[in-house]
């Protein structure tokens, strides 16, 4: 039986994970698994070895101040490494960590697979000369990435976005707001605050007083919340209070394609979610804070004049996007409002395309490279 690694945090890279598994598992391949890995991939079968918690820090400042933390799960995983000699390590995003685990994965004489590699097409392109080489196979999510390394003649495979099949199989409007307690001709506001817990720390208050003034101006609003995971909900419940909050909310917990079939419009924070929101054909604004050092560094060098992946896609601002200081309630609240109406009508039909932009490589093929890579 062969051994793999695999690296898998956050709720997008389980996704990504188990969607692996399950192509090794179709390609005839007999492995143990291990890794760093979330809840879902430990269900699946995969042994965890390693708390990954620090991993869901955002920013240059904040992975500074984890930076013992981060440390000592580097060391953990290379010890692992070391002792049980896995056929290939599976690195799932996390570039700034997982570059170095994949530098040392190389120098054990082990395969390195990485998904959904460094965002070299926004910043840092030069990285390209480092990952040529420390890593054997590059399977990238974005048709627009494959030029970038296959002309650095590194090994790559575009897998199908997991989030085209999922968002396919989600249920309608009708049945996810009778699952929701939500009446057919209710208008509903969707709150995507991010999964992880810095996140939800920077954002939820705005999010509360963004949430108080639609309300206002709409009475009957609707508005339900999805957060990620249970643990996240003491944290969001105590900014939503802080930040005065409307009363007779609904948080649901690790439902979010429901809430978004649900929805009429969304309030989304940047990341994966702004594109399951857009394959839902969803109206929305896109809002995020980092930390204001870690801003201004990222502003610096990252070349793509938008962060939410909808708007890069179409290159377009398709989804209104407000950033650090521009995200005060008020300026939102009145990005939101006529989103109920005509102008959200007009942003669903802009992103009818983002399905097309999003098509892999058939299955067949990437059996074919888990074949080569973990055998």
């Amino acid at each position: 039986m062969g051994k793999v690694f695999i690296l898998a945090v956050e709720r997008s890279g389980e996704n990504l994970g188990l969607e692996i598994m399950e192509n090794a598992t179709a390609a005839g391949l007999n492995l143990h698994w291990s890794g760093v890995v979330g809840s879902r991939l430990q269900a699946a079968g995969v042994e965890n070895i390693a708390d990954g918690e620090t991993l869901a820090i955002i920013g240059l400042v904040e992975a500074l101040r984890h930076y013992g933390a981060l440390r000592r799960l580097y060391h953990q995983v290379v010890s692992h490494l070391k002792k049980e000699r896995p056929t290939c390590v599976i690195l799932i995003d996390h570039p700034a960590f997982n570059m170095r685990i994949a530098k040392a994965a190389k120098a054990l004489g082990i395969r390195v697979l990485y998904v959904v590699g460094p965002q070299i097409w926004a910043w840092r392109g030069q990285r390209i000369h480092q990952i040529k080489q420390i890593v054997d196979q590059m399977l990238v999510l974005f048709p627009f990435e494959v030029p970038i390394y296959a002309e650095a003649g590194v090994p790559v495979q575009v897998l199908a976005h997991p989030l085209l099949a999922q968002t396919t199989a989600a249920p309608d409007r009708l049945t996810s707001r009778a699952a929701l307690g939500l009446a057919a001709e209710d208008q509903v506001l969707a709150l995507l605050p991010g999964s992880r817990h810095g996140e939800l720390e920077k954002l939820s208050r705005r999010y509360a007083e963004t949430a108080s003034l639609l309300r206002e101006q709409m009475p009957r609003l609707k508005i339900v919340v999805a957060l990620a995971r249970d643990e996240l909900a003491p944290a969001w419940n105590r900014q939503w209070e802080q930040g005065a909050g409307p009363s007779h909310v609904l948080v649901v917990i690790a439902q979010t394609r429901t809430v978004l079939s649900a929805a009429n419009v969304v309030l989304v924070a940047s990341g994966t979610a702004t594109l399951e929101t857009a394959l839902m054909e969803r109206p929305a604004v896109v809002v995020y804070a980092l930390n204001a050092l870690t801003y201004a560094f990222a502003r610096r060098l990252v070349k793509t004049p938008f962060v939410a992946m909808p708007n890069i896609l179409l290159k377009e601002s398709v989804y209104p996007e407000f950033l650090q200081d521009a995200f005060t309630p008020g300026q939102v609240a009145a990005a939101l409002l006529p989103l109920f109406a005509e102008a959200g009508h007009k942003q669903v039909q802009r992103l009818k395309q983002i399905r097309d932009l999003l098509q892999g490589d058939s299955p067949e093929a990437l059996r074919q490279v888990l074949r080569k890579m973990l055998s």
